[in-house]
């Protein structure tokens, strides 16, 4: 599912051409117009691309340098991402990485590009991989998340979080989606994932040093539920603030929320990453804010933006409901962001010679 997000949102891409594309053994060999499309919306003509096997993860690195790639966009599941991500990083190649393994790894920064920009230095001391760099997203949950707490923390500070979550079938992956179509239902608790969502978020709102991150301390309790709903999480949050607040103050501290992808102008990042909703619990409507259609391959700002709603304000105590489109703005379209930032930063460029910017520092 990430994949196809990820080749619906570079086919049209102005700074990023998709030239390559590895898969499984069961689609090595086909084309990229001959599989099975998932996403709702009508696949994009995408380029003549044949899925070739990944093999010897070395032997695969060279290949991908020589034909020019610099920046490869890892949707691996967890057993292969742990053999091939490392080998294509240390062979000189920029991965950035959607698996779980890299996430709290202290050498490994994981970034949301709105929030936490800054710790891509630890790139700087990052020479495990002799030249490539790894740099790690988060889980769909937790981007909508660390993006309203983020600024609220910056300006007010926050003592303790608790969330309530309400994630789509989608987020399961390309299996479950279609077996929810075929009439199976699923519910329930998601292993794993309130425990997932606080650490990635205690990382991400921490603060960075030249080696590592500094956990926030921030009291933060989850509960992670599946419903059954094809795309788009839902967060219900209570937060306790360190001073009391008017609701005026908390709406103005959202809505001037700016990062360095807005200062930038990124193709995707929205000009408001922040948009208020009346109806959050509409989440087919509220998770497309942020561009001016619903075309992910041609609007690459549709659904990068996070809808915040039914905020309530009294003393010290604020709630609020948030949803994103768990498959772009927590996945595909966020990793993408990833690369457009440190091109822009000079972090990447294309050349023969990576990264020299940031390791001349």
């Amino acid at each position: 599912m990430v994949a196809q997000r990820l080749l619906q949102r570079l086919a049209n891409h102005s700074w990023l051409h998709p030239v390559a594309v590895i898969g499984s053994p069961s689609t090595s060999g086909m084309r990229l117009c001959d599989l099975p499309w998932s996403p709702e919306e009508q696949s994009p003509e995408l380029p003549e691309i044949t899925v070739r096997e990944i093999g010897d993860p070395q032997e695969l690195a060279q290949r991908l340098l020589s034909e020019g790639i610099r920046i490869v966009f890892s949707a691996l599941p967890e057993e292969p991402a742990a053999i091939v991500e490392e080998a294509l990083a240390s062979a000189g190649l920029v991965v950035i990485s959607h698996s779980i393994i890299h996430r709290l790894e202290g050498h490994i920064p994981l970034i949301v590009p709105e929030v936490n920009a800054n710790h891509l230095e630890l790139l700087v001391h990052q020479n495990q991989y002799e030249g490539g760099k790894i740099v790690s997203c988060s889980g769909c949950m937790t981007v909508p998340l660390a993006i309203t707490l983020s600024p609220l923390d910056t300006k007010i500070g926050i003592d303790r979080v608790r969330i309530s979550t309400e994630q789509s079938l989608s987020g399961g992956g390309r299996g479950m989606l279609a077996e929810s179509r075929s009439g199976t239902i699923f519910s329930g608790e998601i292993d794993g994932e309130s425990g997932s969502v606080i650490d990635e978020l205690l990382r991400i709102l921490g603060k960075v040093d030249s080696l590592d991150v500094t956990s926030s301390e921030i009291d933060i309790e989850a509960s992670c539920q599946r419903v059954n709903r094809e795309y788009g999480h839902l967060a219900r949050v209570e937060v306790l603030l360190q001073r009391e607040v008017s609701a005026h103050e908390v709406i103005r501290t959202w809505t001037g929320f700016k990062s360095r992808a807005q200062e930038l102008d990124l193709p995707s990042a929205c000009l408001e990453p922040i948009h208020f909703v009346k109806n959050p619990g509409d989440v087919e409507e509220a998770r497309w804010v942020g561009g001016r259609s619903r075309s992910p391959s041609e609007d690459l700002r549709a659904a990068m933006a996070v809808a915040v709603g039914d905020i309530q304000v009294s003393g010290r105590n604020l709630t609020y409901t948030t949803v994103a489109d768990n498959t772009i703005r927590g996945a595909a379209g966020y990793s993408v962001l990833i690369a457009e930032l440190m091109l822009a930063e000079g972090i990447i460029h294309d050349s023969n010679h990576l990264l020299s910017n940031i390791q001349n520092q």
